[in-house]
């Protein structure tokens, strides 16, 4: 579960070391890299499970929900900040 975005839909692939992380805090506290930043995406959808790529040069609307089971996955961020307040 991410502590930095409490609604997260997705896990993303990182294309650096390859491992999967649910945001980019996420992967920059526990690794000694930075995210490399990539024009194509892994994702590993959180309801239904299955792993799906996205070519982020070319992502619209229609793209914001999971290829296998139509769960939007791209939302505005709910962090513990905005839960406190």
């Amino acid at each position: 579960m991410c502590k930095h975005i409490l609604n997260v839909q997705v896990a993303i692939r990182a294309p650096c070391c390859k491992k999967w992380f649910d945001c980019a805090e996420c992967h920059n506290e526990t690794q000694d890299h930075e995210l490399k930043k990539a024009l194509e995406m892994v994702f590993a959808c959180k309801v239904c499970k299955k792993v799906f790529r996205k070519d982020l040069k070319d992502f619209d609307e229609c793209d914001e929900y999971c290829p296998h089971c139509d769960n939007k996955y791209i939302l505005d961020a709910v962090t513990k900040e905005d839960k406190d307040s």
